[in-house]
């Protein structure tokens, strides 16, 4: 295991008070998270991690970053406002892939990979991987990113997270953003195997515990992140979407010579770090034309940048997201079909698309 730091400075942070704190998690003493932490800390994973945290982020109590180095073995933590370039920190660069690990940005982007959990993980070095993940404030990560050639040229993975954001004391951009920690436990839930809901329960219990305490010193504190299911969305798995769909005998292709197709109408969602959301609204078994009719339907009345568009459901781009409700989706998902030639327009898997 690798503690990479920016500096000597940043490895111990002199307190502000004198207040007695725990040697271990360096919390006020009536706040220790201790006992939430892993018995066997620190946990060995055959995932490398590494997090390029934000030196604004570094000075955030509150943050989670800490907790990380208090869980996982198999840890790397640079804080800096990029990632260096090889020839800049041949040490770091060495770290991250050792052993053969493949080096992975988790970042939006137009061919990211979707992390899934694995039936059967890839065995030897070329399962190995190092996943990268970016702490900071959406605007900084942008920018971190942005100022990162390494990084741009990396193959991106995004989340497909298991249930919303327990930071309830601070504000998510939209339903599906996590805070650093519980982006690293979804991606080891996906990547660990058997191991992986053991992995992610240990690192959620003590920064559950850490909300905890923060809360309560908080009179009237409420989720911030409620009322984000009112317009709630999801990662878009089109694979699963399209499965279901052949099993009542569309084709998924846009093949003129083919009967019925499955089609998504799309939209502009909110700008991501590396580029803005391609947000799902609508799935629908029918042609081309159909599908047509019903985004411009849609786009009725909404300005040029805020219309829908329509691609066959093979060609949405991973990352996407769909604005739907969960259980509206999974219960009549199958329903959706329109037949060749008619102007049915009627579809379960369906979001208003106001901003």
């Amino acid at each position: 295991s690798l503690l990479v730091m920016a500096n000597a400075d940043e490895a111990t942070i002199t307190p502000i008070n004198v207040r007695p704190s725990c040697p271990r998690c360096l919390r006020p003493q009536h706040t220790c998270i201790c006992s939430a932490l892993p018995a066997d800390a620190p946990l060995v994973t055959a995932t490398r991690i590494v997090v390029l945290v934000h030196p604004k982020e570094s000075q955030r109590a509150l943050g989670t970053a800490p907790l990380l180095r208090l869980c996982l073995q198999h840890l790397i933590v640079k804080v800096a406002d990029r990632f260096p370039e090889p020839d800049a920190d041949p040490p770091l660069h060495e770290a991250v892939h050792a052993n053969g690990h493949r080096c992975m940005l988790v970042c939006p982007g137009p061919d990211a990979e979707v992390l899934r959990p694995e039936k059967e993980p890839v065995a030897g070095a070329a399962g190995l991987r190092t996943l990268i993940f970016i702490d900071g404030r959406w605007p900084q990560a942008k920018t971190m990113v942005n100022r990162s050639p390494w990084l741009q040229a990396l193959p991106r993975v995004v989340l497909c997270p298991t249930e919303q954001s327990g930071y309830f004391f601070r504000k998510q951009p939209s339903e599906g953003c996590l805070s650093t920690l519980e982006a690293v436990a979804e991606a080891l839930f996906a990547l660990e195997g058997d191991q992986g809901a053991t992995l992610k329960a240990a690192l959620l219990a003590p920064f559950y515990r850490m909300v905890e305490y923060q809360c309560s010193y908080m009179p009237g504190m409420q989720d911030k992140n409620r009322d984000l299911g009112v317009r709630a969305t999801r990662l878009f798995d089109g694979e699963a979407v399209l499965e279901r769909f052949k099993a009542e005998g569309a084709t998924g292709h846009s093949d003129p010579r083919c009967g019925s197709d499955v089609h998504c109408i799309l939209r502009w969602g909110s700008t991501s770090v590396s580029s803005r959301e391609i947000v799902v609204v609508q799935v629908m078994r029918c042609n081309h034309t159909t599908a047509r009719r019903q985004a411009m339907s849609l786009s009725k009345g909404r300005s040029r940048g805020q219309r829908c568009w329509i691609l066959p459901v093979h060609k949405v781009p991973a990352g996407a997201r769909i604005e739907v409700d969960e259980e509206v989706q999974n219960e009549s998902l199958a329903a959706t079909a329109c037949p060749e030639g008619t102007a049915q327009l009627e579809t379960a898997v369906s979001a208003a698309i106001s901003e």
